[in-house]
């Protein structure tokens, strides 16, 4: 079986369990849909992205609808991986949590990681959803919570910070705080204080406009008369382009003063072409 690249953004190919007369209508909301699956089968539980989207978290891939996305259901979790939300049966936050992180592709898998960890997750309840892992799927959550990192604040924003550091790049700060001379401070989406470097991704001002874009350059200009470079990131650099910045960064980086051996910088450029291949995949 061919095997799935790292990166590669999930599609629409489960396997429904039911037969056609019992399958939910197409065009209604995902949570809507499983109450179908469960009135059918009582037996059914939320698993995956659908037990995340009925928690309140959209781990869906970048532009999927959630009305066509297929109900992900399953009769098999042990009780102690079950509970209620809205009346139906879902797989519990730290379940949901190791499921989504051993079985999404790596970006949207610590993307989603840094959703569900940011709505606070008990340590012991989620060693003890971790436990029944083994081989492939618990290398996957390993590596996917161990990039994980919940003070990022939107999807994009973590999977900037996780080719980062799959690039071999030191690992930027997210939600970086930089303080001006009058006191307040602004933020950066991501940044390194040490070298004044700020990565930004530019979701908000597509989305809200002008008036958005023009007080985003306005804190740009500003953080650039205090010395700081700041990389303006769109979608299509994340998820199709990443060689250029991810070169850009690396270059800025050694301009401000760090410093790495020549070995560690052979591969971190290999490790860029990686990156950038499996994205291409």
């Amino acid at each position: 079986m061919t095997q799935t690249p790292m990166y590669r953004t999930a599609t629409a190919t489960l396997t429904d369990p039911f037969t056609e007369s019992r399958l939910p209508d197409p065009g209604e909301d995902l949570l809507l849909r499983f109450e179908t699956v469960f009135e059918s089968d009582f037996s059914q539980v939320a698993t995956g992205r659908t037990a995340a989207w009925i928690h309140g978290f959209d781990v869906l891939p970048p532009g999927a609808d959630q009305r066509e996305w297929p109900v992900e259901s399953s009769s098999d979790p042990p009780l102690a991986d079950i509970t209620v939300v809205d009346g139906l049966p879902v797989t519990t936050l730290a379940r949901t949590l190791v499921d989504c992180a051993a079985d999404l592709p790596r970006l949207e898998a610590v993307a989603a990681a840094d959703q569900i960890l940011r709505a606070g997750v008990d340590a012991h309840r989620l060693a003890d959803a971790l436990e029944p892992l083994h081989g492939e799927r618990l290398r996957r959550a390993n590596a996917a919570l161990l990039a994980a990192d919940p003070r990022s604040e939107s999807p994009m924003e973590s999977w900037t910070r996780c080719l980062i550091g799959d690039a071999g790049l030191p690992a930027p700060v997210p939600q970086l705080r930089v303080r001006a001379p009058n006191g307040r401070s602004r933020h950066l989406d991501l940044g390194w204080e040490r070298w004044r470097i700020g990565v930004e991704y530019d979701g908000m001002a597509t989305h809200l406009g002008l008036t958005a874009e023009t007080g985003v350059r306005r804190r740009h200009h500003l953080l650039q008369t205090l010395g700081w470079e700041v990389e303006v990131l769109t979608a299509s650099d994340v998820m199709e382009h990443p060689r250029p910045w991810l070169t850009r960064l690396r270059d800025l980086l050694l301009e401000k003063g760090w410093d790495p051996s020549a070995h560690e910088l052979h591969d971190i450029n290999a490790r860029i072409e990686a990156v950038s291949t499996a994205l291409k995949q």
